[in-house]
């Protein structure tokens, strides 16, 4: 009797998978157990568990989030929920795992033998470049720094007087709509909501890297447009 209960119950079954935000294209991808991605920080990943099978049985689950270093797994975060998410801002290699265990008649079936899935997150990286030409060819208008798994940015720019004209953090540059892939957006070239005078600015720039590193740029930025409009400024004067 014991033998024809257990054949007649559902055996619950899963294929876990995890979903992420592409830096280089903002496109959702999707990787299954047994795969491997690289994606820069801050990294938000939604996993689930994708059951099928259940009908009434009780299921427990459980997510772990850990961090691979010299072959071994070290266990970051533990959920014990089918679906759920993780924000991962530190460089390094990880693994995501996946285990379910459920009640067949008396005995507790333990399903822990599902493959991970890995991941990298690499080391940071940051540049500004000296210049923009915000006269509205497309070509240099913006001024961008071109990043890698930077998750803290503050940037102010001044005038040649040391007047303050505009500033970006790290939200208003993700946020920017001319901000794509590892390109941040931080000026857009006017001040007060006229194009900066051709001449020279200054930024004071600070990021961090998910990795610890920490970037300082104090720099000259030239604004060179080619030509000269009354809806100019230079930001020291109305």
């Amino acid at each position: 009797m014991l033998a024809t209960h257990l054949w007649a119950q559902t055996v619950p079954s899963a294929a876990p998978i995890a979903e992420y935000v592409t830096k280089e294209d903002g496109s959702t991808k999707t990787v299954n157990a047994g795969e491997s991605f690289s994606e820069e920080a801050p990294l938000h990943i939604d996993c689930y568990g994708k059951m099928s099978n259940v009908g009434t049985t009780t299921v427990y689950y459980e997510w772990k989030l850990s961090k691979v270093v010299s072959g071994s797994e070290s266990l970051l975060i533990r959920r014990d929920t089918e679906d759920t998410s993780f924000d991962v801002y530190d460089t390094g290699t990880y693994s995501l795992r996946f285990a379910y265990s459920y009640q067949l008649g008396s005995v507790t079936v333990d399903v822990d033998d599902i493959d991970p899935i890995t991941f990298t997150v690499p080391e940071s990286s940051l540049t500004c470049p000296d210049g923009i030409s915000p006269n509205g060819d497309d070509k240099n208008d913006y001024l961008f720094v071109t990043c890698k798994s930077i998750v803290k940015l503050e940037a102010v720019l001044f005038n040649r007087w040391g007047k303050k004209i505009a500033s970006c953090d790290m939200a208003q540059a993700l946020a920017h709509e001319k901000s794509t892939g590892n390109k941040l957006c931080i000026w857009d070239g006017y001040i007060g909501g006229r194009v900066a005078k051709d001449g020279v600015y200054f930024i004071n720039l600070v990021a961090e890297g998910s990795d610890g590193v920490v970037y300082k740029v104090k720099k000259a930025i030239n604004v060179l447009k080619g030509f000269t409009s009354d809806q100019e400024t230079d930001g020291n004067s109305n």
